[in-house]
């Protein structure tokens, strides 16, 4: 399950798991191992079907477009750096493989740095999970309850937020149609 989730973009998941971690529910190597993987192969898909289809696919669709031509000056302007970072960046890792895809980069150059970025992100975010794991045990008994509401709290707020920013584009949107 870990591997399908961080195939697609699994931070919570993974963080999640990362905690279970901590409390015996799930080995940490395995957990880290799979979410590498999976994450992997996810954008080794993506970047595969940039290559393929990506510039008559973005063509397409006008906003994933301009997200890509600026993941793309990104790549331009920091290189290795940014194929490293992408995945911490809300939003943009999907988009990023398919654009990478698009850029003409050696897939020889990618699939290698991209293992390595895989690797980064699978122990960043299970280590996270595995220190808010830690944090729940000293909390005590309702440790693990505690967190786990507060992160309930924390995804609900980010998810009103999200919610009346796309309902305030909506309605801008609506009232002025020639923009």
């Amino acid at each position: 399950m870990a591997f399908i989730w961080a195939f697609f973009e699994g931070e919570t998941f993974v963080i999640f798991g990362g905690m279970g971690a901590k409390l015996g529910i799930i080995n940490l190597y395995w957990l880290v191992g799979s979410v590498w993987i999976g994450s992997f192969m996810g954008d080794q898909v993506w970047f595969w079907l940039g290559r393929r289809w990506g510039k008559r696919a973005l063509a397409r669709f006008p906003s994933a477009d301009a997200h890509a031509c600026r993941v793309l000056n990104w790549l331009e302007r920091y290189g290795v750096a940014f194929i490293l970072v992408f995945r911490f960046l809300y939003g943009v890792r999907n988009i990023a493989s398919v654009a990478i895809g698009t850029s003409g980069m050696r897939w020889s150059r990618f699939l290698f740095w991209n293992f390595i970025a895989a690797g980064i992100w699978a122990w960043t975010f299970a280590g996270a999970g595995y220190l808010f794991g830690e944090a729940a045990a000293a909390i005590g008994e309702d440790g693990p309850k505690i967190l786990l509401l507060t992160g309930l709290a924390i995804g609900g707020l980010w998810i009103g937020v999200k919610s009346f920013r796309w309902v305030r584009r909506r309605a801008l949107a609506a009232t002025n149609p020639a923009e």
